[in-house]
C-alpha cells in the first residue's frame, strides 16, 4: 500500500514537473531585456562582402555599402567623412598570418566607403581573389585593427558570369 502512494506521489510529481517545463517553453526566453538563451556561437564576420568584378578589376579599391561601412568601420575608428585623403588602417589576414595597410575613406561618386591604397595588390593578387569570393572583416578591438578573411572561395559558375 505505501508503494503505491509512493509511486502516485512520483507520478503527480514527474507531471508537475512536465507541466512546468512546458509553461516555461511558452514564455518568452528573456528577462528584463536580456536574453536567456545560450547561444553557442556568434559569427565575428560582420562586415562580408561577395566580390565583384569592380572590386578586383582595375578601379583598385574595394566598395563597401554606406549601410555597412558607417556602423561597422567609420563608427569604430571615428572616422570623419570630411577626411579627403581617409584614414590609414591596419588590417590583419588571419588566413596567411600577415599584417597589411588600406586606406579607408568615403568615395564621393556613390556615397558609398572604400578599402583602397594597397587592395589589389594586398589581396586581390597576393590572395588570387576572383569575383565571387567572399572575404570578411571584424573589428579587433584588443589589437585595434580589422581583421579579414577569405570565407568563401568563389565557385565555378561565379567565373562563368
Amino acid at each position: 500500500m505505501a508503494v503505491d502512494a509512493c509511486r502516485e506521489q512520483t507520478s503527480s510529481c514527474l507531471e508537475r514537473i512536465k507541466k512546468r517545463k512546458r509553461e516555461e517553453n511558452k514564455k518568452p526566453s528573456f528577462s528584463w531585456g536580456c536574453s536567456t538563451e545560450l547561444m553557442m556561437y556568434d559569427d565575428p564576420w560582420k562586415l562580408k562582402k561577395v566580390l565583384n568584378s569592380s572590386d578586383v578589376g582595375s578601379l583598385s579599391r574595394l566598395l563597401l555599402p554606406k549601410e555597412m561601412a558607417e556602423p561597422l568601420v567609420a563608427a569604430v575608428l571615428g572616422y570623419d567623412e570630411n577626411q579627403k585623403e581617409g584614414m590609414e588602417v591596419e588590417i590583419w589576414d588571419v588566413d596567411t598570418q600577415s599584417m597589411h595597410s588600406l586606406v579607408f575613406k568615403r568615395w564621393g561618386s556613390s556615397r558609398s566607403y572604400v578599402f583602397m591604397a594597397n587592395w589589389i595588390k594586398d589581396f586581390v593578387k597576393r590572395r588570387s581573389l576572383k569575383s565571387g569570393h567572399e572575404v570578411g572583416f571584424h573589428w579587433d578591438p584588443y589589437a585595434n585593427r580589422f581583421d579579414f578573411s577569405v570565407l568563401k572561395a568563389a565557385t565555378e559558375e561565379d567565373f562563368s558570369n
